[in-house]
């Protein structure tokens, strides 16, 4: 099995089963947004699945390896070799206790 991979605020963890989910198929995917438009995107040479549940979940089902890159110009994450597999993608989260909520991290 795969070992866990961090890039900036978004965690690529694996999985073994995906639950129930909308499946579509790409070579580049935004698995991390920002509010700037400095995406963590993982891309691909050969199409891979992006799962998204009802939970609004996402996994990631990779059929060779990948690259997750910080598109970024400065201050960016290094890019990341993502081997072939399952990952369900976590983003970190943060408690706002003015708000008092909470809410996705984005850079």
């Amino acid at each position: 099995m795969n070992k866990p991979i961090r890039h900036g605020e978004v965690l690529l963890f694996p999985v073994q089963d995906v639950p129930t989910a909308k499946v579509t198929q790409h070579t580049s995917y935004i698995v991390g947004h920002s509010e700037t438009g400095h995406h963590h995107v993982l891309e691909s040479k050969t199409k891979f699945d992006a799962l998204s549940t009802q939970d609004k979940d996402l996994y990631i089902r990779l059929f060779a390896p990948g690259t997750l890159t910080h598109k970024k110009t400065v201050n960016r994450h290094n890019d990341l070799t993502v081997p072939a597999g399952t990952y369900r993608v976590i983003r970190k989260n943060e408690y706002d206790p003015f708000q008092k909520v909470m809410r996705e991290v984005w850079d």
